[in-house]
């Protein structure tokens, strides 16, 4: 396990960009006021960002030097930010625009996994136009996600043959594209990373169908077992593919590296979220706190992380 330097000095005026216009804006605010309120208590110079407020004129009058992502979905974690900071060449924690981009798009995920040989399940891309055609040959249990949405948002499960026609024209509609990914039976894991070092595995059990929005969000839905119940073996292969994956997508600073095991504990990564939640009871910093990296601590290495990058802008 790598040691984290945590160095407690000054970054100027730290922007916390938060809230944005995608369907995840109030786990965003939940994020974003959370990093604020600890970097208030380590006596940091901060001020909130809502992105969907306009925040372009605070860049080009340069009235912060360092920012704190803090955004998730489209807007956040898909490139778009990173690029309009990279032109205003102020430092960012997490990862650059393209990077982000692919972790958001889950075909594009998809194939680097297949590049780099990372087990996952099998999937298939459906749209408008093909969509009829293709579900009936796909055999249940199967799931069906948006290509590019997150926190479990717009995700239905196929058990059988029957009355799911309307779902699929629904979400074609709404979305264009549609992921049909073979379902996992069996045991949920994540496994954060944070620098070079993979964090404890940490065990989902949610109470709901599924680790759904609901789960993920309602407290007492989801039991978190902190770190897993699980062989050292089993620890040590999560971890590996979970760096795999992150390196292999050339994530930056921390990530989230989401897991199904089958009845055979054979690993399949489900996606890699670029920007995961950020409370003090999400599931980086309960991994984090697991090795003694406090909330506040956690976030002061991330602005580390991103002041080194700045050489980079």
């Amino acid at each position: 396990m790598q040691q984290f330097s945590i160095k407690r000095t000054k970054f100027g005026r730290i922007g916390v960009f938060l809230g944005g216009h995608s369907k995840e804006r109030p786990i965003s605010l939940k994020s974003g006021h959370a990093v604020y309120e600890a970097l208030k208590r380590t006596n940091q110079n901060v001020v909130l960002i809502d992105t969907a407020n306009g925040f372009r004129e605070k860049l080009k009058e340069k009235t912060i030097d360092i920012a704190f992502l803090a955004l998730h979905g489209s807007g956040g974690e898909d490139g778009s930010i990173q690029k309009i900071l990279n032109r205003y060449r102020i430092p960012y924690t997490g990862s650059g625009p393209e990077a982000s981009k692919t972790a958001f798009d889950k075909e594009l995920t998809k194939q680097v996994l297949k590049r780099n040989s990372i087990p996952t399940p099998a999937y298939e891309i459906i749209n408008r136009q093909n969509w009829r055609r293709v579900i009936c040959y796909w055999k249940p249990p199967y799931v069906v996600k948006p290509v590019c949405e997150g926190s479990s948002i717009g995700i239905f499960f196929v058990e059988g043959k029957n009355s799911y026609f309307n779902k699929f024209k629904i979400g074609i509609n709404h979305y264009g594209r549609l992921m049909i990914e073979r379902k996992i039976e069996g045991r949920e894991f994540t496994v954060g990373i944070l620098g070079n070092s993979a964090l404890p595995v940490i065990e989902l059990k949610p109470k709901r169908k599924f680790y759904d929005y609901k789960a993920k969000y309602t407290k007492g839905l989801t039991n978190y077992l902190v770190p897993a119940p699980i062989t050292d073996q089993l620890k040590s292969r999560l971890q590996k593919i979970a760096l795999k994956t992150h390196r292999a997508l050339k994530l930056e600073g921390f990530s989230r590296i989401d897991f199904k095991i089958d009845a055979q504990n054979n690993p399949y990564v489900l996606e890699a979220n670029s920007i995961p939640g950020f409370t003090e009871t999400s599931l980086v910093p309960k991994a984090a706190k697991c090795v003694g990296l406090s909330f506040d601590d956690l976030c002061l290495y991330l602005l580390n992380q991103a002041r080194l990058k700045k050489r980079k802008l």
